[in-house]
């Protein structure tokens, strides 16, 4: 009888933990449907190059703010600055109290470390979008003359 009641809390033991982890939490399915936008909105502004479908992922916000006109000067600023895109990293993800923010690091023909955010509203609409290029000539000189 005492090995039945050893099988039995055995088995609770094993499955308890099998039961969290499968329920996921609010951050990790904001993180998973803010991801899917991202790449979508990556692979739609800068590798299809279509800005306004690009737009229309965003939020409603951020279609009253940035008219298509512009959204389609700055792709094809980017396009002429940047180059094409030939790949993307992941960097980090953060979650502030009224914003998440998602941070990739690309690599174009042109310019070869560009730092990516993207700014999600609480709903998790992409509400803007920043590229900064990063000169790494610049910083390389700046070493080499503090020497």
């Amino acid at each position: 009888m005492k090995k039945l009641y050893v099988m039995a809390m055995m088995l609770c033991l094993l499955i308890l933990p099998a039961t969290v982890m499968a329920a996921p939490s609010q951050n990790a399915q904001a993180f998973a449907s803010e991801e899917t936008i991202s790449n979508q909105w990556i692979n739609t502004m800068l590798v299809n190059k279509d800005s306004a479908s690009a737009r229309n992922m965003m939020s409603a916000d951020a279609k009253k703010a940035v008219k298509a006109a512009d959204m389609q000067k700055a792709q094809e600023r980017m396009t002429k600055e940047l180059g094409n895109l030939k790949e993307t990293r992941f960097v980090s993800w953060t979650r502030f109290d009224n914003v998440d923010q998602m941070t990739y690091l690309m690599n174009f023909d042109k310019t070869k470390v560009v730092r990516c955010e993207l700014i999600f509203n609480k709903k998790g609409e992409l509400d803007s979008f920043v590229l900064a290029p990063i000169n790494t000539e610049n910083a390389k000189s700046n070493k080499t003359s503090k020497k």
